[in-house]
């Protein structure tokens, strides 16, 4: 089935460009994050795609969305077991290259050499031309920046193409702020400040509004409606002393945010951006970033193309 393109899904990667030295920063949180068993239910699912005609040691397809610098490959082909094949798709050229030369050296679960090719598209592109034959469709901390229709789209072409998926770090809006003793804080201005930013990130991208921390739940229920069985979790990110680069980061680009959403209270925000950082360098703080995780599979007797 062939896939509309859609405003948003063409200027995704324009409106928000990843940095290289952003998405090295925050790969070993996202690792660390991830829910093993939905990978483990991903390596069931392509080991029972084997038939007489396509046995096991046929390669496997495995496409990834937004795959920036190949995070996602790192962390599923070492879990993943038999021949496989990585249909890695981006915007971005220089981070596509970035992607081939950090994956090329890995193996399979079970030792064997994964094969790699890019593409460069946009990801209205990647519902057209890249999901072919595709196993399984993975992606990473990619959903809150689409629309509602985007994703409908998405979870066509994936039924079309009678294919898995493993979303993961979807954000999930449960951002939480503790003291050294492991107790909530929770301040008016907290209140104030993350409520900000969960609009901030529902904000149009080009093609209406975008799903932001709404992205876990329109997945599932897409996914839902074409007869797929789901299965979740929960895989926040809690960052103390220990990724205090990444939750330094993190909480400049939620300042910068903040400005964009709040024009008129920019030296609120400083205040409690300040602040927040101040304890968070005097190890006086930890901050949890809520995401979820997602794998779909389609159910045999659901035909394809089933409508929403």
């Amino acid at each position: 089935m062939s896939m509309p393109s859609t405003p948003a899904a063409d200027a995704l990667f324009s409106d928000a460009l990843f940095s290289d030295q952003w998405l090295t920063l925050r790969e070993p949180a996202d690792h660390l994050a991830r829910d093993a068993q939905l990978a483990h239910a991903a390596d069931r699912w392509l080991t029972q795609r084997a038939t007489p005609t396509r046995p096991l040691e046929t390669q496997r397809t495995l496409v990834d969305l937004g795959c920036g610098s190949g995070s996602n490959p790192r962390y599923l082909a070492p879990r993943l077991h038999g021949a496989q094949h990585w249909r890695l798709i981006d915007h971005d050229a220089e981070l596509l290259t970035q992607a081939r030369l950090r994956c090329e050296p890995l193996v399979s679960a079970d030792g064997q050499p994964i094969h790699l090719e890019t593409r460069n598209l946009s990801l209205a592109g990647a519902w057209k031309h890249g999901l072919q034959g595709a196993d399984l469709v993975t992606a990473s901390a990619l959903f809150d920046l689409l629309t509602a229709a985007d994703i409908e789209a998405l979870a066509d072409a994936c039924r079309a193409n009678d294919c898995a998926v493993l979303f993961a770090l979807s954000v999930d809006g449960q951002i939480r702020f503790h003291d050294s003793s492991g107790t909530p804080l929770y301040s008016d201005d907290d209140r104030f400040m993350l409520a900000a930013l969960a609009a901030h990130q529902q904000r149009n991208k080009g093609g209406g509004p975008a799903m932001g921390t709404q992205a876990p739940r329109h997945l599932r229920e897409s996914f839902h409606r074409r007869g797929y069985h789901i299965r979740e979790a929960t895989t926040p990110w809690r960052l103390g002393p220990e990724s205090l680069a990444l939750a330094e980061a993190l909480l400049a680009g939620w300042r910068t945010a903040l400005h964009e959403q709040l024009p008129q209270q920019h030296s609120r925000v400083d205040r409690w951006h300040a602040q927040r950082l101040e304890r968070l360098m005097r190890e006086q703080l930890t901050v949890t970033v809520g995401h979820r995780d997602l794998f779909a599979a389609p159910i045999a007797d659901a035909a394809p193309g089933a409508p929403a």
